[in-house]
Protein backbone atom coordinates (compact mmCIF):
# COMPACT_ATOMS: atom_id res chain seq x y z
CA UNK A 1 0.00 0.00 0.00
CA UNK A 2 3.05 2.30 0.66
CA UNK A 3 4.32 1.86 -3.27
CA UNK A 4 0.38 2.87 -4.16
CA UNK A 5 0.41 5.88 -2.09
CA UNK A 6 4.00 7.06 -3.43
CA UNK A 7 2.64 6.27 -7.00
CA UNK A 8 -0.44 8.31 -6.54
CA UNK A 9 1.69 11.01 -4.72
CA UNK A 10 3.94 11.25 -7.70
CA UNK A 11 1.01 10.97 -10.03
CA UNK A 12 -0.40 14.10 -8.12
CA UNK A 13 2.73 16.24 -7.96
CA UNK A 14 2.70 15.94 -11.89
CA UNK A 15 -0.64 17.03 -11.68
CA UNK A 16 0.21 20.14 -9.16
CA UNK A 17 3.18 20.82 -11.49
CA UNK A 18 0.78 21.24 -14.19
CA UNK A 19 -1.74 23.56 -12.35
CA UNK A 20 1.20 25.68 -11.11
CA UNK A 21 2.86 26.09 -14.88
CA UNK A 22 -0.67 27.14 -16.24
CA UNK A 23 -1.22 29.19 -13.12
CA UNK A 24 2.19 31.22 -13.09
CA UNK A 25 2.05 31.89 -16.79
CA UNK A 26 -1.89 33.28 -16.21
CA UNK A 27 0.09 35.59 -13.12
CA UNK A 28 2.70 36.65 -15.65
CA UNK A 29 0.58 37.41 -18.26
CA UNK A 30 -1.64 39.38 -16.35
CA UNK A 31 1.89 41.42 -15.15
CA UNK A 32 2.51 41.82 -18.31
CA UNK A 33 -0.84 43.72 -19.29
CA UNK A 34 -0.70 45.87 -16.39
CA UNK A 35 2.83 47.10 -17.00
CA UNK A 36 2.06 47.73 -20.44
CA UNK A 37 -1.47 49.60 -19.20
CA UNK A 38 0.96 51.78 -16.99
CA UNK A 39 3.30 52.65 -19.34
CA UNK A 40 0.83 53.90 -21.47
CA UNK A 41 -1.43 55.66 -18.90
CA UNK A 42 1.77 57.28 -17.93
CA UNK A 43 3.50 58.39 -20.98
CA UNK A 44 3.85 62.18 -21.56
CA UNK A 45 1.45 61.57 -24.81
CA UNK A 46 -1.57 60.66 -22.51
CA UNK A 47 -0.59 63.79 -20.26
CA UNK A 48 -0.28 66.19 -23.21
CA UNK A 49 -4.08 64.86 -24.21
CA UNK A 50 -5.37 64.91 -21.02
CA UNK A 51 -3.97 68.24 -20.02
CA UNK A 52 -5.50 69.21 -23.85
CA UNK A 53 -9.03 68.20 -22.78
CA UNK A 54 -9.06 69.43 -19.15
CA UNK A 55 -10.10 72.44 -20.91
CA UNK A 56 -13.68 71.54 -22.30
CA UNK A 57 -14.53 75.20 -23.15
CA UNK A 58 -11.01 75.34 -25.44
CA UNK A 59 -11.57 72.13 -27.45
CA UNK A 60 -14.69 70.20 -28.04
CA UNK A 61 -16.12 68.26 -31.04
CA UNK A 62 -17.79 69.21 -34.33
CA UNK A 63 -21.18 67.58 -33.46
CA UNK A 64 -21.26 67.03 -37.63
CA UNK A 65 -17.84 65.59 -38.26
CA UNK A 66 -16.23 64.95 -35.63
CA UNK A 67 -12.98 66.19 -35.72
CA UNK A 68 -11.69 68.47 -32.65
CA UNK A 69 -12.16 72.27 -32.92
CA UNK A 70 -9.66 74.60 -30.94
CA UNK A 71 -12.18 76.61 -29.19
CA UNK A 72 -9.57 79.66 -29.04
CA UNK A 73 -9.93 80.56 -32.52
CA UNK A 74 -14.06 80.28 -32.68
CA UNK A 75 -16.26 83.65 -32.97
CA UNK A 76 -19.00 83.89 -30.15
CA UNK A 77 -22.50 83.66 -31.90
CA UNK A 78 -25.39 84.53 -29.91
CA UNK A 79 -29.33 83.99 -30.24
CA UNK A 80 -30.37 86.20 -33.34
CA UNK A 81 -27.07 86.40 -34.91
CA UNK A 82 -25.61 84.45 -37.39
CA UNK A 83 -22.30 84.16 -39.92
CA UNK A 84 -22.71 84.69 -43.72
CA UNK A 85 -20.98 81.86 -45.61
CA UNK A 86 -21.04 83.37 -48.62
CA UNK A 87 -19.40 87.17 -46.96
CA UNK A 88 -18.29 85.75 -43.41
CA UNK A 89 -20.35 88.65 -41.29
CA UNK A 90 -22.54 88.39 -39.10
CA UNK A 91 -26.28 88.72 -40.13
CA UNK A 92 -29.22 88.95 -37.68
CA UNK A 93 -31.13 85.71 -38.24
CA UNK A 94 -34.31 85.04 -36.07
CA UNK A 95 -32.71 80.85 -36.75
CA UNK A 96 -29.33 81.18 -34.85
CA UNK A 97 -29.04 79.34 -31.88
CA UNK A 98 -26.30 80.37 -28.74
CA UNK A 99 -23.04 78.78 -29.72
CA UNK A 100 -19.54 79.38 -31.78
CA UNK A 101 -18.28 79.65 -34.90
CA UNK A 102 -15.09 77.59 -36.39
CA UNK A 103 -14.07 78.72 -39.42
CA UNK A 104 -17.17 78.33 -41.54
CA UNK A 105 -18.52 75.53 -39.11
CA UNK A 106 -21.65 76.53 -36.51
CA UNK A 107 -21.11 74.67 -33.17
CA UNK A 108 -23.29 74.48 -29.91
CA UNK A 109 -21.58 75.32 -27.05
CA UNK A 110 -20.37 72.37 -24.31
CA UNK A 111 -22.76 71.45 -22.16
CA UNK A 112 -22.03 71.82 -18.50
CA UNK A 113 -19.48 69.01 -17.30
CA UNK A 114 -18.92 67.33 -20.91
CA UNK A 115 -15.94 64.92 -20.97
CA UNK A 116 -14.80 63.77 -23.84
CA UNK A 117 -15.27 60.15 -23.79
CA UNK A 118 -12.04 59.58 -25.99
CA UNK A 119 -9.27 60.63 -28.34
CA UNK A 120 -7.82 59.47 -31.19
CA UNK A 121 -4.18 60.20 -30.70
CA UNK A 122 -1.86 57.92 -33.09
CA UNK A 123 1.77 58.87 -31.42
CA UNK A 124 3.80 56.86 -28.90
CA UNK A 125 2.02 53.44 -29.33
CA UNK A 126 -1.50 54.61 -28.53
CA UNK A 127 -4.42 54.48 -31.16
CA UNK A 128 -6.82 56.11 -28.72
CA UNK A 129 -7.32 56.94 -25.58
CA UNK A 130 -10.61 55.91 -23.84
CA UNK A 131 -11.34 58.02 -20.62
CA UNK A 132 -13.63 58.05 -17.86
CA UNK A 133 -14.53 60.78 -15.68
CA UNK A 134 -12.31 63.73 -15.03
CA UNK A 135 -10.03 62.25 -17.34
CA UNK A 136 -8.88 59.10 -15.78
CA UNK A 137 -7.62 56.64 -18.34
CA UNK A 138 -10.34 54.01 -18.59
CA UNK A 139 -8.60 51.60 -21.46
CA UNK A 140 -6.36 51.89 -24.67
CA UNK A 141 -5.85 50.84 -27.96
CA UNK A 142 -2.47 50.39 -29.03
CA UNK A 143 -1.05 50.88 -32.53
CA UNK A 144 -0.88 47.74 -33.15
CA UNK A 145 -4.40 46.57 -32.56
CA UNK A 146 -4.69 45.66 -28.49
CA UNK A 147 -6.87 46.47 -25.97
CA UNK A 148 -5.51 47.66 -22.64
CA UNK A 149 -7.67 48.41 -19.75
CA UNK A 150 -6.41 49.11 -16.07
CA UNK A 151 -5.60 45.63 -14.36
CA UNK A 152 -4.22 45.23 -11.25
CA UNK A 153 -0.57 44.03 -10.60
CA UNK A 154 -0.72 40.04 -9.25
CA UNK A 155 0.16 39.82 -5.67
CA UNK A 156 3.62 37.72 -4.78
CA UNK A 157 1.82 35.36 -2.46
CA UNK A 158 -0.14 34.41 -5.49
CA UNK A 159 3.31 33.12 -7.16
CA UNK A 160 4.34 31.08 -4.19
CA UNK A 161 0.96 29.32 -3.62
CA UNK A 162 1.50 28.84 -7.54
CA UNK A 163 4.82 27.49 -6.74
CA UNK A 164 3.24 24.91 -3.89
CA UNK A 165 0.86 22.74 -6.43
CA UNK A 166 3.16 20.41 -6.90
CA UNK A 167 3.62 19.53 -3.13
CA UNK A 168 0.11 20.10 -2.36
CA UNK A 169 -0.85 17.51 -5.34
CA UNK A 170 1.91 14.91 -3.77
CA UNK A 171 0.67 15.05 -0.03
CA UNK A 172 -3.02 15.52 -0.26
CA UNK A 173 -3.24 11.96 -2.11
CA UNK A 174 -0.36 10.16 -0.67
CA UNK A 175 -1.57 11.67 3.30
CA UNK A 176 -5.11 10.42 1.98
CA UNK A 177 -4.18 7.05 1.41
CA UNK A 178 -1.72 6.68 4.35
CA UNK A 179 -4.34 7.57 6.84
CA UNK A 180 -7.25 5.45 5.41
CA UNK A 181 -4.73 2.27 5.11
CA UNK A 182 -3.45 3.24 8.96
CA UNK A 183 -6.87 3.46 9.94
CA UNK A 184 -7.66 0.21 7.89
CA UNK A 185 -4.69 -1.90 9.39
CA UNK A 186 -6.28 -0.35 13.21
CA UNK A 187 -9.76 -1.98 12.12
CA UNK A 188 -7.98 -5.21 10.94
CA UNK A 189 -5.83 -5.57 14.37
CA UNK A 190 -9.34 -4.81 16.29
CA UNK A 191 -10.95 -7.95 14.80
CA UNK A 192 -8.09 -10.70 15.09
Amino acid sequence: MKLFALFVGVLGAIAGGLASYFDLQSLFEQRARHKAFEHFANSDVVKAERQRLENPQRFIADPKTGVTLDMSKATPISSGVQIDPATGERVTSPKSTEGWVVGDSPIPPPPPGFVFDHSDVNKGGIKSIFWARNYEVKSLETEDGQSLDPESSPSYWLYLLALTFPFLGFLAPWGLITALTWVGAGFVEAQK
